[in-house]
C-alpha cells in the first residue's frame, strides 16, 4: 500500500513538472513572436489588406517584410510599404517611390520615412508625398516635370505663398545650393533662402515682401543634412554618415563623415570640415576645446592651386589656411588683417609657413613671401620686405577698442596717445594730492588748543590758465560729513577758477563786508603769511626749534620787479584796494576739530599782503605745453616725487612740469624737494 502511495507521488510530481514546461514554452514561443518584424509585417499587412489587398494599387506581394534603416519595407507588385512604430505603415507608387529611393530611400537618405500614404495633390493630375525627415520634407509630382523634393525653409516659404495653387506655382527642379544661399525653381518663379542673413529672396521680387515674418527654425539635423547634400550627399567630398550626431559644447552638435566632420551651433549653423584643415583645428581643441570657436564657413579651395581653408567664429577672425608645400596653419588678428590688406595668399605675403608667435609685445608671423610683426603697444606693424608696410596704414585690429585719432604705422602714434592720456592723469594725481593735503590741514588744526592764537589769514595767490567759459563749480569741505561737497559757485568778482581739466575752481571772493578767506583745504600754499602769523605757536607742541623756524618764519612775498608778470596770472589788487582770497563765500566753523570755541579759517579782518602794486603770483600751473616755461617761473615740480628742478638739473629738460614756481623757497615752503 505504501508502496502505491510512493509511485502514485512521483507520477504526479513527472505530469506536474511537465504541465510547468509545457506552459513555459508556450509562453516562450508567444515572447518570440511579438518581435519588431512581426509588429511591421502586421502592421503592413492590415494597411494593405485595408486598401483592398491584391485589388489595391499595390498589387500583389513580392517577398515578405524586410529591414530598412531604422524601420522596415515590403514590396508590392505596385508600389512599396514602409513602417516605423513612429509613422505607421505608408505607402509610396511609380515616380514618387523611384525619387525617394533614388535619394536614398529609407536606409541612406536623410528624408526620413513616409508620414502619409501618397495621395493626390492640389493640382489636377499632381501626386505628393509626406516624409518624417527634420526639415518638413515633400515629393511633389506633376506630369510636365515629374518627381521634385521641397524641403526646410524652400517649403515653408513656398507654404506661406500658397503652395502649388499658389503665386510660385510647382516645383520644376530641386533645390540647389551656393555656399549658405538655397534656391529652387517654380513653374511661376524662383525661391532662395539665405541660411547667414535669413532672409528670402523671390522672383519676382515683390513676393519677398509676404515671407518677411516666416519664421526657419535652426533644428541641428536638417542644418547638417543640408550641408552634407551640399557636398553631394554619400557619394561627395564627406561621404556617408559614420554614427549619430553628438553634443558640442554647451549648444552645438556634431556629426561625423566618412571624409570629414559637419559642426552646428545656432549661432554659426553647420559648416564641414575636411581633409588637413579638419585635422588641424581637431589638433587645437577642435569646437569645444579650442579658441577658434565653430567654423563659420564650410571648407572651401583657397586661392592657390591645392590650397584650402576655414574661417571661424572667434572675436579676431581666425582662418585656417592650407597649402600642399608648407601645410595647415592658424591666421588671425593682426596678422589675418594685414595679409587681407595684401591680398592674402594670392598677394605678394603669400601663404602662411608657420602659426604666428608672441614675443613680448611683438606678434609675428611667417609667411612664403616675408614676414609681418605687430607691437601691441605701439599698434604699430613693421614688415619684411620693408616696403610692404607702406599698404598698411590705418588698419583696424578686431577686439582692440583703440583711442581716438590713434593709427597702426608708426611709434610715433604710441607716444601720443601716452601723451593723451598724461593729460588726464595729471589733474587726477593733482586733485589727490589736494585732498590729501586737505586731511592734513584739519588733522592740524585738531592739534592746536583752542586757546592758540588764530593765525593770521593767508592771501595767497595762483597763476591758472583760464578757465572755459560755464565751469561754475566750487569745491568746499563740508563740516557735516568731513568729505568734499560739490557747492553751487556764485559768480563773483574775482573768481579764480581751475581749466575745466583738472576739476572745479578754488572759489570766489568775499562780500564786501564779510571778513576775508584763507585757503582751508590748501595747507601747502605756504608763500606769503603776514608776519603777524609768524610767532603762533602752541606752548604744548614739542620745541624743536629748527621745525618752529620753517613752519613759522615769514617768508617775503615776491614782488613784480623780481619777476616779470606771468601769462595766466591773478595777482592782488593794487593799494587801497581790499585783497581778495580763495575762500568761501561763507566762512566755515569746524567747531569739531577745536576747542570749546568754534575756529574759522580765517582772521576776523582781511589783510593786506604784499606791496604798492599787484603781487607777482609764485606758483603756477602748466601752460597747453606742460614743457613750456612761463614767464618767471623758471621751477618746475612733479606732485608724484615731490620733487623740484631748477634749469641746472640735468634732468630738467626731461621732466614734466605739474607746477611751476617763481623761486626753490616757494617750492621748498610748499613741501617739495631739490632733486639732486
Amino acid at each position: 500500500m505504501t508502496g502505491r502511495r510512493d509511485r502514485f507521488g512521483k507520477t504526479a510530481v513527472r505530469v506536474t513538472l511537465g504541465l510547468a514546461a509545457t506552459v513555459a514554452l508556450l509562453f516562450s514561443v508567444h515572447t518570440a513572436a511579438a518581435t519588431p518584424d512581426s509588429d511591421a509585417h502586421d502592421a503592413i499587412t492590415a494597411a494593405w489588406q485595408a486598401a483592398g489587398g491584391d485589388g489595391s494599387p499595390l498589387g500583389a506581394p513580392k517577398g515578405d517584410v524586410h529591414p530598412a534603416g531604422a524601420g522596415f519595407a515590403q514590396d508590392f507588385a505596385g508600389g512599396t510599404m514602409f513602417f516605423t512604430p513612429e509613422t505607421g505603415a505608408k505607402a509610396l507608387y511609380g515616380a514618387i517611390l523611384d525619387k525617394y529611393q533614388s535619394m536614398g530611400g529609407a536606409a541612406d537618405s536623410d528624408l526620413g520615412f513616409p508620414n502619409s500614404d501618397e495621395v493626390p495633390g492640389l493640382v489636377p493630375d499632381s501626386r505628393v508625398a509626406i516624409l518624417s525627415g527634420a526639415d518638413n520634407p515633400v515629393i511633389f509630382w506633376t506630369p510636365q516635370h515629374g518627381a521634385r523634393v521641397v524641403r526646410g525653409p524652400i517649403n515653408a516659404g513656398w507654404d506661406k505663398l500658397g503652395s502649388s495653387t499658389g503665386a510660385l506655382g510647382v516645383p520644376i527642379d530641386d533645390e540647389n545650393y551656393d555656399g549658405a544661399v538655397v534656391t529652387q525653381k517654380f513653374s511661376n518663379g524662383t525661391l532662395s533662402f539665405d541660411g547667414a542673413t535669413k532672409t528670402f529672396t523671390t522672383v519676382p521680387p515683390e513676393l519677398a515682401a509676404q515671407l518677411a515674418d516666416v519664421q526657419v527654425q535652426l533644428d541641428p539635423t536638417a542644418a547638417i543634412d543640408q550641408v552634407w547634400r551640399t557636398a553631394g550627399g554619400s557619394s561627395g567630398t564627406l561621404g556617408a554618415k559614420q554614427g549619430g550626431e553628438y553634443p558640442v559644447g554647451n549648444d552645438g552638435v556634431g556629426q561625423d563623415f566618412a571624409r570629414g566632420k559637419v559642426y552646428f551651433s545656432p549661432a554659426t549653423g553647420a559648416n564641414a570640415l575636411e581633409g588637413d584643415v579638419l585635422a588641424k583645428y581637431e589638433s587645437l581643441g577642435g569646437a569645444a576645446g579650442s579658441d577658434l570657436g565653430f567654423p563659420i564657413t564650410s571648407t572651401a579651395d583657397g586661392a592657390l592651386s591645392g590650397s584650402r581653408f576655414n574661417s571661424f567664429a572667434a572675436d579676431d577672425d581666425p582662418v585656417i589656411f592650407f597649402n600642399p608645400d608648407n601645410g595647415a596653419f592658424v591666421v588671425r588678428g593682426a596678422m589675418k588683417v594685414a595679409w587681407d590688406k595684401l591680398d592674402g595668399a594670392s598677394g605678394k605675403l603669400g601663404a602662411p609657413v608657420g602659426d604666428q608667435t608672441v614675443d613680448g609685445d611683438l606678434v609675428s608671423q611667417k609667411f612664403t613671401g616675408g614676414t609681418i610683426s605687430w607691437n601691441q603697444a605701439t599698434n604699430a606693424y613693421s614688415t619684411e620686405p620693408a616696403e610692404l608696410a607702406q599698404g598698411l596704414s590705418g588698419l583696424q585690429i578686431p577686439g582692440m577698442n583703440l583711442p581716438d585719432g590713434s593709427t597702426t604705422t608708426s611709434t610715433g602714434a604710441g607716444k601720443e596717445t601716452g601723451w593723451n592720456w598724461m593729460w588726464v592723469l595729471i589733474p587726477v594725481a593733482v586733485l589727490a594730492v589736494l585732498g590729501a593735503l586737505a586731511g592734513a590741514a584739519l588733522w592740524w588744526q585738531r592739534r592746536r588748543p583752542a586757546s592758540a592764537p588764530a593765525p593770521a589769514p593767508v592771501r595767497a595767490t595762483v597763476a591758472v590758465p583760464s578757465a572755459p567759459a560755464g565751469d561754475d563749480y566750487d569745491y568746499d569741505y563740508d563740516d557735516d560729513d568731513q568729505q568734499w561737497a560739490h557747492h553751487e559757485q556764485h559768480e563773483q568778482e574775482g573768481t579764480v577758477r581751475l581749466p575745466s581739466r583738472y576739476g572745479a575752481s578754488f572759489g570766489g571772493a568775499p562780500e564786501a563786508d564779510a571778513p576775508g578767506q584763507s585757503i582751508p583745504n590748501a595747507p601747502w600754499l605756504h608763500y606769503g603769511e603776514s608776519e603777524d602769523a609768524a610767532g603762533a605757536e602752541d606752548e604744548d607742541q614739542d620745541q624743536d626749534e629748527d621745525e618752529d623756524d620753517a613752519d613759522t618764519a615769514p617768508t617775503r612775498v615776491v614782488t613784480e620787479e623780481d619777476f616779470g608778470t606771468g601769462r595766466h596770472a591773478v595777482g592782488h589788487p593794487a593799494s587801497g584796494a581790499e585783497p581778495r582770497s580763495f575762500g568761501t563765500p561763507e566762512p566755515r566753523s569746524f567747531s569739531a576739530f577745536g576747542g570749546p570755541e568754534p575756529r574759522s579759517f580765517g582772521a576776523p579782518e582781511p589783510r593786506s599782503v604784499g606791496v604798492e602794486q599787484s603781487v607777482h603770483p609764485v606758483m603756477h600751473l602748466p601752460l597747453d605745453d606742460p614743457y613750456q616755461q612761463p614767464d618767471g617761473y623758471p621751477i618746475k615740480a612733479n606732485i608724484g616725487s615731490g620733487l623740484y628742478y631748477t634749469p641746472q638739473n640735468a634732468l630738467y629738460d626731461d621732466t614734466l612740469a605739474e607746477i611751476w614756481f617763481a623761486t626753490e623757497d616757494a617750492a621748498r615752503l610748499n613741501g617739495f624737494t631739490k632733486a639732486g
